[in-house]
């Protein structure tokens, strides 16, 4: 099941096509977002239980090594968050698109 919020999917593309794509999902989904407006993402984990970090971490984890050089592209949200963007771009992640 997916954020109340909004669908978040991260999908790594290698330079050779391969995809590999991880979604917010969550353990315990909500009707309404439990975040009030300018809180962080701490209640995405301990009120939805969302599955071991955000839709870029999820795609990261399918990725493996093959993100190294790969790109990512991010849809159902505006932005990164800084935590994401540190992971991928530490995983080798040459450029990353935000496309809403």
């Amino acid at each position: 099941m997916t954020c109340a919020k909004t669908r978040v999917q991260c999908m790594i593309i290698t330079p050779e096509g391969d995809q590999f794509i991880g979604e917010n999902a969550c353990r315990n989904p909500q009707e309404t977002c439990p975040r009030e407006p300018g809180e962080g993402y701490e209640k995405c984990i301990s009120i939805c239980r969302q599955l071991d970090g955000h839709a870029e971490i999820q795609a990261l984890a399918s990725a493996g090594r093959n993100a190294e050089g790969a790109s990512a592209v991010l849809t159902g949200h505006t932005y990164a968050c800084q935590k994401c963007q540190e992971a991928l771009f530490g995983a080798g992640i040459i450029s990353l698109r935000v496309m809403q």
